[in-house]
């Protein structure tokens, strides 16, 4: 920042007080937004790259305030502006001035949301792994330590709830793999035409017991065939399934029901449960959001699972919503095309 703040004193020679051409080869070729501003905070300078990141152009600019606060010498300040983009903020003196000082500032946006996500994903993580490897750990020491003064029924059962969590551990780790990247692909398998009926009947066994217990399929027998990944069916409907039950009371039923419209073939996951506000419906698939935030939330998750559902979904040219139906009852739809 001195040694800029020194080459713009030297842009500036005796004319100090005047606006320096902010176009001049080397203000132009700054990878920075840069500012100059007086004592009076008045825009001196606005090079090409701060109408760039700010999309204020310099005739519009030069004699008016900074649009975002001006950070104190040796400072860097991180500012959001009123379109949600970010800026990173530095200022320095200017050498040989009354008062006047050097202004640079970058768009920071992708690294600022790399960041958070980073950061998020660390808490979720964290968080979520500290219940099923708790449990893992108590059961495995309970049967290491006491395994002479256990029954049979007893073992069968530290087994069983080993396995379970296992099972459950399993797919956090393979949905957190999904989603750390972004821009990553979900699946591969290029799309084939494939019995969604056939396919939705095998990832229904594929699901926990607990969930099997409480779905009901509701599937025609003479639908047309869908164009997908048939493979991903079963990622799908365990997300839309486990994520319908953990919404709704114990002892009610998760419905899976398919028709076909023109040219698309549709299948609904229902539930009976809390239902969703009409502000969250499209924010629920968006990675790591969930209705509740906080320690004390009712509902655990990592809130990934309608955020993977549409990326595999949409890979395959279908797309998903939610939607409340009769005030408290959301429904997952999938679309995927049938004849191509």
């Amino acid at each position: 920042m001195t040694y800029l703040a020194s080459c713009i004193a030297h842009l500036y020679g005796d004319q100090a007080g005047l606006p320096v051409h902010g176009s001049g080869p080397v203000v132009a070729a700054l990878a920075d937004g840069l500012a100059v501003v007086d004592r009076d905070l008045r825009i001196r300078l606005w090079n090409p790259t701060a109408e760039q990141v700010t999309g204020f152009p310099a005739e519009k600019m030069l004699g008016e305030r900074l649009p975002f606060p001006l950070p104190t010498p040796g400072q860097v300040l991180d500012h959001r502006l009123d379109d949600g983009r970010w800026l990173k903020v530095t200022a320095g003196e200017l050498p040989g001035t009354y008062g006047s000082r050097v202004v640079t500032f970058r768009d920071t946006t992708d690294q600022y949301r790399r960041d958070h996500d980073r950061d998020l994903f660390v808490a979720v993580t964290s968080h979520e792994l500290r219940t099923p490897v708790t449990v893992i750990k108590g059961y495995a020491d309970t049967l290491s330590n006491h395994w002479d003064s256990l029954s049979e029924l007893d073992r069968l059962e530290a087994a069983r709830v080993i396995g379970l969590r296992a099972g459950e551990l399993a797919r956090l780790v393979d949905r957190l793999l999904s989603a750390a990247n972004d821009g990553g692909q979900v699946g591969g398998a290029p799309p084939t035409p494939f019995d969604l009926v056939d396919a939705l009947r095998t990832a229904a066994v594929a699901l926990p017991a607990d969930s099997r217990r409480r779905l009901t399929l509701d599937l025609p027998d003479d639908l047309p065939k869908a164009y997908g990944d048939r493979a991903s069916m079963t990622t799908v409907l365990t997300e839309l399934a486990t994520n319908a039950e953990k919404y709704s009371n114990p002892g009610t039923f998760v419905e899976v029901t398919a028709e076909a419209e023109e040219r698309t073939v549709v299948f609904r996951v229902s539930d009976r449960g809390i239902g969703v506000r009409p502000e969250h419906v499209e924010r629920a698939f968006d990675r790591f959001w969930q209705g509740e935030q906080g320690d004390r939330r009712r509902y655990p998750g990592t809130g990934l699972g309608l955020y993977l559902v549409r990326r595999i979904v949409e890979r395959q040219n279908g797309w998903v919503s939610l939607r409340p139906r009769e005030g408290a009852v959301p429904s997952q739809r999938c679309d995927s095309r049938a004849d191509r």
